[in-house]
């Protein structure tokens, strides 16, 4: 018999034994299973090819793994078994065929006795199949930081979804253009701003009402010692201009995440900033802003709410008044909207074994069983952040001899011993400091007398016996200690005096046995799931096969089947030292879900752990696609290639028909024949970003039929379709129309002539597209532009019908032929938004003809002086140059009627600030009071904005090294805003600066200015490397 592998019984339920392969419809199988050895066993795979395992076992441990494997295909990635005990797991698996299948259990982290292994069919269970697109997509694949998930939106409102990946520091925070085609394009330039920016959440929503979508991108406060405003972009055409300032943002703080919603129910958009509890216990924590029109905001005291300690949030409706709820966490509390920017805690509504529960890390609303109300998935997991009093993490793989190692970065001294024949591989390296200890070392030690070696995050080294021999007297220094003892015995200690860091974690290569000197974390958390019973929120989790999770960052949700079911997709931080699968919960319909593990949205084995995403459908197919971020790990974008997915319908909800609303927290009601399905316009769930999922998906099974969409906006607006077929998407801007009518002004049409017949259309914003018919078209003929050309005979008449394409309503017109005269052009009148234009502008001269359809309506354009402006034949004129020129705009038919225009053309200037006197400054003394004196200009046709600078602003800095600040003085000039050109001055006194030859090594000054142009560019103009000398004696 193998030693890692061994051949065990089949046991039917009669408590038979029979050894070997059996063909029997339900088999089970008893085993012990270690992890250093596995158990093979063969099974007969009969009939449908998707199967329910169920594990009965016994755990003696903490907690615990186990994973099923058919050959080297994985079925089951690491199912938790997070306590003591007897206890019963399950999940779904899909073989490839029937017959003889060779599984093999493996447990991680205990010895397993398992009672009784059996599968049985899934009858009808249609198990969803994802792949990654991510590169063919475009997405950059770069190891980075999360920060909670990112936001979904269609920030152009061209009809898909764009969206903002978000990283933490050292890599940026992206966003990226749907391109239609199922690619995105990154954009021109990135959320941060500078190295290590700290952002962390964003939230996209319409504040101006202009159509385009404006963001939200969250910072922190430096360690907590920096408090810092958030960043506000408002989108122009597409264009990200930084207006923090100039909207009334003016608070700082712990910035977390952003939420958009309507507090005061009068139809814009107002804010919320949730913060960290600020270190120096300032208040308020979370900031209200109030939108007051004119694209400003106006912050408000929000008492009680503005002060609770959670910092993150979930923007809901739980009682279904139409008025949006928070869902702050954690602990778990209930704010009930009132609408008029106050909130009710109404947290009596959670069950009380839940009103303290901490390390709630996301949360999903949900209508889990369909009857029109919102649930609620609790994912809970280990910190992120703090984690104080939490044990040292390890893992141990005895199959592949890899031992990992996680702690957190509070003082203390972790040890443990270890075997390994022969060298030893560190890797899988990740440190993050903290701010302030960035730029200095944590070492590595080896041996007795201590080798040192200062590797950094996600380096590597081998380590063999003969340097690492003997362990040190003394390890009381900061740092990593390995030391061989001989015979194949190690020792290894992290030592830490102080907090150091956000975070540590290694793997060891090479290691037979692991014995900790300490007590492991057990990192598993349960989830909850609530039901709505509308005055209460009731513990469902077990009722409902929802499995205790272990250690969840987040939770999405979707119907991943199409089988009008919404489904959940739990983000699992997994193993030290790589991905495993997450959690997808396909909800039965029956009142449960079932766990599968693999189902293709997870890169398994691959770098980072699970950490937050959204369920979305990015290539609008009908199938929900997903974007999830690994912790220290890749984005990836996941599309779902299920096959026999059911029907769906996409609802897409722009802008109310008539006060222009945003689609944030609208309401979409689906009615097929036998059901009725209700949804909410915001996130997928939420940690610290917001979605604006206003392309609503609904799963609709085997329906064929639609019988009516509504769409209630949150003003109370609402919009109906009715009588459609399924698998399309649906869309507010193209409502059937309720009445159609030409607009001609007669009933006839001269002999021979063409003109486009004109056609009103209620509501405004039905869907335009129409079907043309002639009831002769020897008479008229007509195409399916509705350009109608009498092609009859004087006095013949004939009856154009224009047909909506939506839902066929009709409107017909009858026109007579009437014999030809002449029509001559009798006036032009041309209009120009403006004669004043700067090199390279382009505009649109308007021309107006009377009558419009004169018998020779061609227009000949000419410009004076193509060197300085050019103009085409459709009048679009081009400024070339600086200068002047005249646009002649003249009939073909009549020159008489001809009309000019005179073209004022300036030169571009690009946006610039000089420092004037920047030679007097290039070595300053210290005690001197210095002058800084500047010319700027913020470009043609811009001004200088508040942005996040406040007007022109002045820096002394003193930089550790490139581009590491030790210290800023800064100072702005707020008269220079809402100017085009100028000059300001700054002065600063030079009494505490060190000379710079006084300096530690790498540190240096520079002097800066810099401004903001409200085309969104940042202008700075700098000295450098700027020497300080002392004061003569």
């Amino acid at each position: 018999m193998n030693n890692l592998l061994k051949l065990v019984t089949l046991t039917f339920a009669s408590s038979a034994l029979i050894s070997g392969c059996i063909d029997a419809e339900s088999p089970t199988v008893a085993a012990k299973v270690t992890p250093a050895q596995p158990t093979l066993f063969d099974y007969p795979i009969a009939g449908e090819l998707t199967k329910r395992v169920i594990i009965e076992l016994d755990n003696p441990a903490d907690y615990a793994n186990i994973s099923l494997y058919h050959g080297d295909r994985l079925l089951i990635d690491n199912l938790d078994i997070p306590k003591q005990g007897q206890q019963t797991i399950s999940a779904l698996v899909a073989f490839e065929s029937n017959g003889l299948a060779k599984l093999e259990v493996r447990s991680n982290n205990a010895d397993l006795t398992i009672t009784q292994l059996s599968l049985e069919p899934a009858d009808g269970v249609v198990l969803p199949k994802f792949s990654d697109i991510s590169e063919q997509a475009g997405i950059d694949k770069v190891t980075s930081i999360k920060y909670g998930g990112p936001t979904i939106a269609d920030m152009d409102n061209d009809g898909d979804y764009d969206f903002i990946v978000n990283n933490h520091n050292a890599e940026s925070s992206k966003l990226y253009w749907n391109n239609g085609d199922g690619t995105v394009t990154r954009h021109d330039y990135d959320l941060a701003r500078w190295f290590m920016h700290d952002l962390h959440g964003t939230a996209a929503g319409d504040y101006d009402n202009d159509g385009d979508l404006d963001l939200i991108v969250t910072q922190g406060g430096g360690n907590g010692t920096n408090p810092s405003k958030t960043n506000f972009y408002t989108n122009k055409d597409g264009t990200l201009v930084l207006t923090t300032g100039d909207v009334g943002i003016d608070r700082g703080g712990r910035g977390r995440g952003a939420k958009w919603l309507d507090m005061d129910l009068d139809g814009d958009l107002d804010l919320l900033l949730i913060n960290e509890t600020s270190l120096a216990q300032s208040k308020p924590q979370h900031f209200f802003y109030e939108n007051i029109g004119n694209s400003n905001f106006r912050f408000k005291s929000v008492e009680g709410i503005q002060d609770i300690h959670q910092s993150r949030v979930l923007i809901t409706d739980f009682n279904g008044d139409h008025i949006d709820d928070l869902v702050m966490y954690g602990p778990l509390e209930l704010w009930q909207g009132n609408g008029d920017f106050t909130f009710t805690n109404v947290s009596h509504r959670v069950p009380s074994e839940l009103a303290n529960k901490g390390q709630i890390s996301g949360i999903v609303d949900i209508d889990i069983d369909n009857d029109g109300d919102l649930d609620l998935y609790l994912a809970r997991g280990k910190e992120f952040e703090n984690g104080r009093g939490e044990k040292p993490w390890a893992d141990f793989d005895p199959i592949n001899q890899v031992m990992s190692y996680k702690t957190r970065g509070f003082k203390g001294v972790d040890q443990f011993d270890f075997t390994a024949n022969g060298s030893i591989e560190f890797g899988n390296y990740y440190f993050l400091p903290l701010g302030m200890y960035r730029d200095r070392e944590y070492p590595i030690f080896v041996g007795r007398d201590k080798l040192r070696t200062a590797l950094p995050s996600g380096g590597d080294m081998s380590i063999d016996p003969a340097t690492a021999t003997g362990w040190p007297d003394d390890i009381s220094e900061d740092g990593v200690y390995f030391g061989y003892l001989g015979n194949g015995k190690w020792r290894a200690a992290l030592v830490r005096d102080e907090m150091k860091f956000w975070g540590f974690k290694f793997s060891l290569s090479g290691v037979t046995e692991f014995q900790p000197q300490f007590e492991l974390q057990n990192r598993n958390e349960a989830d909850y799931l609530l039901r709505n019973d509308g005055d209460k929120f009731v513990d469902v989790t077990e009722q409902w096969g929802v499995m205790p999770v272990g250690n969840s960052l987040g939770v999405t949700a979707g119907d991943f089947n199409n089988d009008s079911h919404q489904d959940l997709l739990v983000y699992r931080w997994g193993l030290i030292s790589h991905r495993i699968s997450d959690y997808l919960l396909l909800n039965n319909g029956q009142g449960g879900f079932d766990t599968v593990t693999m189902h293709g949205a997870a890169d398994v084995g691959g770098p980072g752990n699970g950490d937050m995403g959204q369920a979305f459908d990015f290539d609008l197919d009908g199938r929900v696609d997903l974007l999830s971020g690994s912790e220290n790990g890749e984005w990836y974008l996941y599309q779902n290639n299920t096959e026999l997915a059911g029907n769906y319908a996409l609802v897409r909800v722009g802008y109310s028909p008539q006060a222009n609303v945003d689609a944030i927290s609208a309401e979409v009601v689906v009615e097929t024949d036998h059901a009725t399905y209700r949804k909410r316009v915001g996130s997928a769930g939420s940690v610290f970003s917001q979605s604006l999922l206003n392309i609503v998906h609904f799963g609709l099974g085997d329906a064929e039929n639609i019988s009516r969409i509504t769409v209630r906006w949150r003003n109370g607006e609402t919009a109906e379709l009715t009588d459609k077929a399924v698998n399309q998407v649906f869309d507010t801007n193209r409502l059937d129309p309720q009445s159609l009518q030409f607009s001609e002004a007669n009933d006839s049409i001269r002999q021979g002539v063409s003109k486009a017949l004109a056609i009103t259309m209620l509501p405004a914003n039905a869907d335009p597209s129409l079907s043309w018919h002639s009831s002769n078209e020897s008479v008229l003929a007509v195409d399916q532009h509705g350009r109608v050309t009498a092609v009859g005979q004087a006095n013949e008449q004939a009856t154009i019908t224009a047909t909506s394409a939506a839902n066929q309503l009709s409107a017909s017109l009858t026109l007579s032929i009437e014999q030809w005269y002449p029509n001559p052009l009798q006036a032009l009148v041309i209009s120009s938004p403006t004669s004043n234009l700067v090199v390279g502008d382009q505009i649109q001269i308007e021309a107006n003809l009377e009558p419009e359809d004169a018998d020779d309506s061609h227009l000949i354009w000419r410009s004076s002086n193509p060197e300085i402006a050019t103009v085409d034949q459709q009048g679009v004129i081009n400024a070339i140059a600086s200068g002047q020129a005249t646009i002649n705009v003249t009939p073909q038919a009549n020159a008489d009627l001809a009309q000019t225009l005179t073209i004022n053309v300036e030169p571009y200037i690009e946006p610039y600030v000089t420092i004037k006197n920047a030679d007097a400054l290039k070595v300053l003394t210290v005690g001197d009071n210095i002058r800084v004196d500047v010319d700027y200009h913020a470009g043609s046709g811009n001004t200088v904005i508040a942005s996040d600078e406040g007007g022109m602003r002045f820096w002394l800095r003193h930089f550790k090294y490139k581009w590491i600040p030790a210290k800023d003085v800064v100072k702005t000039d707020a008269s220079v805003l809402k100017t085009t050109a100028g000059q300001s001055s700054m002065d600063f006194a030079l009494d505490d600066l060190t000379p710079s030859d006084q300096l530690p090594a790498g540190h240096f000054y520079q002097l800066r200015v810099t401004f903001a142009n409200s085309d969104g560019q940042m202008v700075d103009a700098a000295i450098d490397n700027v020497q300080v000398i002392a004061k003569p004696d």
